[in-house]
């Protein structure tokens, strides 16, 4: 059998992540939503960014997160998303490269004013993330930066719900979706955050009954791309729209839906620092799963597990040796 040259390519805003620390109090005096993400412009990102103390700046952005944690876990992994030529974007190049992550999309035109993008994650004594983001160059990700060779060399396309809110991406998206179902390349799609998909609710079931092998979402986000209030309404509409859906819950760990079964793997009890980037590590354990043959139930431990270690640690990335995790 042809083996392509990556296992899992990914499409997702590049980002750099500043982690702090703030009160429910300073997220209310700044009429900040907890727990969501909220898009933000460059100047209110720069007012924000004065007020607080970084505990950590590092390379972020969900599907970045996920594919540099399959990097460090051993598989061969691709990026796409678009940086500035600044600081940050030279930083995140470093930082993907530096994991052997293939990521050569083009930089924005310096003539351009916007920035490389930021996401400010604010935790709360509860743990709690909540997270304010700039989009900057990576909202001009277009069709252009879609590199075919790529996608057509690689098993898995992972696509980041988040990148549907820049201007020319939804059509970028299916572009590389074209290019995957002609490449026998098969599709992820992460949800991303439940306001994501009350943006794009339509177009995310359009593009999940028609294209998607497997959704990682968590429980609100599923609840609000059907409409429901109850979890298990939510699992008998999406059994019969995709393959393979990968639920997330918080401490009850993961709820995995098929056609022929409706599962609960739970998860251990983790000491948690931060909770970002959890969701991102737990696709990337899922799908290192899924790439190695073995069970839903199988990934969905290795999911759990991850997504345990990222809980340990500040920021969306796990920053020790991953070189057979799975075996110890």
């Amino acid at each position: 059998m042809f083996e392509k040259k990556y296992h899992v390519s990914a499409i997702g805003n590049a980002m750099l992540d500043v982690v702090c620390e703030v009160s429910d109090d300073f997220l209310k005096k700044e009429d900040i939503i907890k727990g969501n993400m909220q898009l933000i412009s460059q100047e209110r990102s720069m007012y924000l960014l004065n007020l607080i103390d970084p505990i950590k700046k590092t390379a972020g952005g969900s599907a970045a997160n996920t594919v540099y944690t399959l990097s460090k876990l051993g598989l061969r992994t691709s990026y796409i998303g678009k940086v500035a030529n600044d600081k940050e974007g030279n930083l995140f190049h470093q930082d993907l490269k530096s994991q052997n992550v293939n990521y050569k999309t083009k930089t924005l035109s310096s003539e351009t004013s916007l920035t490389t993008g930021k996401c400010i994650v604010m935790v709360t004594s509860d743990k709690e993330r909540t997270m304010n983001t700039h989009l900057g160059a990576t909202e001009l990700l277009d069709r252009e930066d879609i590199d075919t060779e790529t996608i057509e060399q690689s098993e898995w396309l992972y696509l980041e719900g988040y990148r549907f809110d820049g201007k020319e991406s939804k059509e970028a998206f299916y572009k590389a979706i074209d290019i995957a179902k002609k490449s026998n390349t098969k599709i992820a799609l992460s949800l991303s955050d439940s306001f994501c998909v009350d943006r794009h609710r339509s177009e995310f079931l359009n593009l999940i009954k028609d294209f998607t092998d497997i959704l990682f979402c968590n429980k609100d986000e599923l609840k609000s791309l059907y409409q429901v209030n109850e979890i298990r309404k939510a699992f008998s509409k999406c059994k019969n729209d995709v393959p393979i859906t990968a639920c997330t819950a918080d401490e009850k760990g993961v709820y995995v839906i098929s056609q022929s079964q409706e599962k609960n793997v739970p998860t251990e009890r983790a000491y948690v620092i931060d909770s970002t980037g959890a969701g991102d590590s737990f696709a990337a354990g899922f799908l290192y799963g899924i790439i190695k043959n073995k069970d839903l139930h199988e990934c969905s431990i290795y999911g759990n597990k991850i997504a345990g270690e990222v809980l340990k640690v500040y920021g969306p990335r796990i920053e020790t040796n991953l070189d057979g995790f799975f075996e110890s």
